[in-house]
């Protein structure tokens, strides 16, 4: 795997779990409002608690591969130069 191509990983698992992040805030603050139908998402509060928890790692993961590519790039450039 190349340096651009792990970075694309990793740019695009934060963009992944950023969404998730987002759809799982949604669905917390949805759950549980039956007496407004456009409001409510059907989720249980549980569920997305946990979706919330796994994309947070799945973003914390992927930021650690941009680090480490940008880490990488760095020494390349060092020894370059």
């Amino acid at each position: 795997m190349n340096v651009t191509s792990a970075l694309s990983t990793g740019v695009l698992g934060i963009n992944r779990g950023l969404d998730g992040v987002q759809k799982a805030a949604s669905d917390i603050a949805g759950a549980g409002k039956t007496n407004t139908p456009e409001e409510a998402t059907g989720k249980d509060l549980n569920e997305s608690l946990e979706n919330l928890a796994v994309e947070k790692n799945a973003v914390a993961a992927s930021t650690k591969v941009v680090q480490s590519v940008d880490e990488t790039l760095g020494t390349l450039i060092d020894i370059r130069a």
